[in-house]
């Protein structure tokens, strides 16, 4: 695989300052490296594209353009079945591992939310949510639970929050009315519906914000969205992991919790006091 190339090439090199600062970037950026253009890695590393540039051709590619391409041409494409998992993980499986190796797999994909994902990204889109008329949280299949879960406690504080945790003909009816200042939330992993994309087309349409939490950027639902949250789904067993996307939607949402105003703390109080009462 590219990537693979690309890391032996980094190894070879004598860097300096600047080009291990680079060649970290890259490493820990490997979800984002497809879409990214150098003015934008340069801005996050604070410094020029031309360092970027530079250091791309001294590990053999022509320009920056080709670079990419590369990346792309090599993605592996490969599908992998449950059984594949299973018969990949067999080691780690083993009783006397899987409690170490379950949690070695989660910190890793708790800790690489913030690292491959801003800090900047995620106050975009806590400002983005406050500040949207509506949001529409939309998941389905492997994603209908934390479309609802994020969906409903996000209602209970932001009103005019609707969630779709599956595919339906309200959806649609519903989408057909989004404004310009109203807000997409999709959660999409694989399989990927093909409703997503129409509804991203629909939302772009009317110029409505959109802002997708998926697992690559070969997913279809990256292209034209606003925001792209890209999270580890890797388990040591033969399902995805959620548990990436269930942190960050907690932290989106105890984020969110301490910026409220008044007139939403009462109108949770409020909610509060009639789920009680609905006991």
């Amino acid at each position: 695989m590219v990537l693979n190339i690309l890391k032996k090439r980094i190894e070879k090199k004598e860097l300096n300052e600047t080009e291990k600062k680079i060649a970290e970037y890259f490493q820990n950026q490997v979800n984002n490296l497809y879409f990214l253009t150098s003015r934008e890695m340069a801005k996050e590393l604070e410094i020029s594209d031309t360092s970027i540039i530079r250091f791309v051709k001294s590990l053999g590619f022509i320009n920056f353009t080709e670079f990419r391409k590369e990346l792309l041409k090599n993605i592996n494409s490969k599908k992998i079945t449950p059984n594949d998992k299973l018969s990949k993980n067999k080691n780690l499986l083993n009783n006397d591992k899987v409690l170490n190796s379950f949690i070695e797999n989660f910190e890793r994909n708790i800790l690489k939310i913030f690292i491959d994902n801003s800090m900047v990204k995620i106050e975009e889109t806590v400002k983005l949510l406050i500040g949207a008329k509506k949001k529409y949280v939309v998941g389905f299949k492997s994603t209908s639970g934390l479309a609802s879960f994020f969906g409903l406690r996000l209602s209970f504080i932001l009103k005019n929050t609707k969630t779709y945790s599956e595919n339906s003909s309200e959806l649609m009816s519903d989408m057909i009315d989004i404004k310009k200042d109203d807000c997409l939330f999709l959660i999409a992993y694989p399989k990927y519906s093909k409703t997503y994309e129409l509804i991203i087309e629909i939302a772009k349409e009317k110029n409505a914000k959109v802002i997708v939490i998926t697992d690559k950027t070969t997913s279809p639902v990256v292209r034209n969205s606003d925001i792209v949250f890209f999270l580890e789904i890797s388990s040591i067993s033969y399902f995805n992991s959620l548990i990436s996307a269930q942190v960050l939607l907690e932290y989106l949402l105890t984020n969110i919790s301490g910026r409220i105003g008044v007139v939403e703390q009462k109108r949770l109080s409020l909610i509060n006091e009639y789920l009680e009462k609905n006991l």
